[in-house]
């Protein structure tokens, strides 16, 4: 079990590493910021993401020590000692426990419980703490922004810095009205953590580094796209193999987007704002392109074509991602 000794022993000879994992959107980065404006000691965060926008899945860095020395370089880090999940959806996508030693700590938003989670990452050598931060936020915040209340579980488990030093560091980053329900959300979230022990101590000397390797072969060159085309659709809007048919950003949004035919006029507005290309259309027997429905497997609820159908055939309603607590709540437009 960790102390706070041991955790100081540590920080004096070693430095502690984090990596968070969100979508855009849910604030991740701020989540890796606020750690080192709240550590009493030397910190460097770092983000990892490309091209970001909206539920795209994202990660960011930080390393902590008592030691200037041993965070002065800007890199990934590829031996956390803690992980936050922050969207429950991203362990059914990513190997979210990877570089993690014995011992290490896994933190996630969900309402899974220890079995559920060790199935599902096939690590039985990890302590594990679970929160169920997005009835939190809701609660608390009024939006799906789960990031100061997952720093509330890692203060429960890591010793890395105080309820108060996160709540000056909030203070500090937000406007107080925002930082005040921010607050009393971790708080909540120290109280209601999960923990569950495997009684195995992390070694913080031990840190290993990912082997570097090719990229997998058989993936489209440019050859083998449609240069006219989009990233996903071929000229005849099918999705193209090896592309977007094995990229579900359909489990980056809070809602599913509803399509009512009965109401439909066909006016095509919502294809032409959709970001994402998620709007099906059919060939008719007049040759013409016309409204089939919604590709939930790449819909990310963005809400563009919610907001612009003018005779509100496009609703909505929440929906439950995996290990979330989510509950159907809302449909239909305005």
């Amino acid at each position: 079990m960790l102390t706070p000794r041991n955790v100081s022993d540590a920080l004096d000879k070693y430095y502690i590493s984090l990596r968070f994992h969100a979508r855009g959107g849910q604030g991740g980065v701020t989540a890796s910021n606020l750690c080192v404006e709240a550590f009493n000691g030397y910190g460097v965060s770092q983000p990892q993401f490309g091209a970001e926008r909206m539920g795209s899945p994202t990660e960011s860095y930080v390393k902590l020590s008592r030691n200037v020395e041993l965070v002065r370089s800007n890199e990934q880090v590829y031996s956390p000692h803690f992980v936050s999940v922050l969207d429950p959806s991203l362990m059914y996508e990513f190997n979210v426990t990877a570089g993690i030693p014995r011992g290490g700590w896994l933190i996630v938003n969900t309402t899974m419980n220890q079995l559920e989670i060790q199935d599902l990452i096939k690590r039985k050598d990890l302590n594990i703490a679970t929160i169920d931060a997005i009835r939190i936020a809701l609660d608390i915040l009024g939006r799906n922004i789960t990031n100061t209340i997952i720093l509330g579980a890692l203060i429960r488990v890591s010793h890395l810095f105080t309820l108060e030093e996160l709540s000056d560091a909030i203070m500090r980053r937000f406007k107080e009205n925002i930082a005040g329900k921010n607050i009393k959300a971790v708080e909540q979230a120290v109280e209601e953590t999960c923990i569950y022990e495997v009684g195995i101590d992390v070694d913080f000397s031990a840190y290993t580094k990912i082997p570097w390797q090719q990229v997998k072969p058989e993936l489209p060159g440019y050859k083998d796209l449609d240069m006219a085309g989009v990233w996903y659709c071929d000229m005849d809007e099918n999705i193209i193999k090896v592309g977007s048919d094995q990229v579900n950003t359909g489990s980056w949004g809070e809602w599913e987007i509803l399509w009512d035919q009965e109401i439909c006029t066909d006016c095509g507005q919502c294809w032409f704002i959709c970001p994402d290309f998620a709007i099906i259309r059919e060939k008719g027997e007049d040759g013409m392109w016309h409204m089939a429905g919604i590709d939930t497997y790449h819909c990310k609820s963005c809400q563009n074509c919610l907001n612009i159908c003018p005779v509100n055939a496009i609703g909505k309603k929440l929906k439950q991602a995996p290990g979330s607590c989510a509950v159907p709540e809302e449909n239909g437009g305005e």
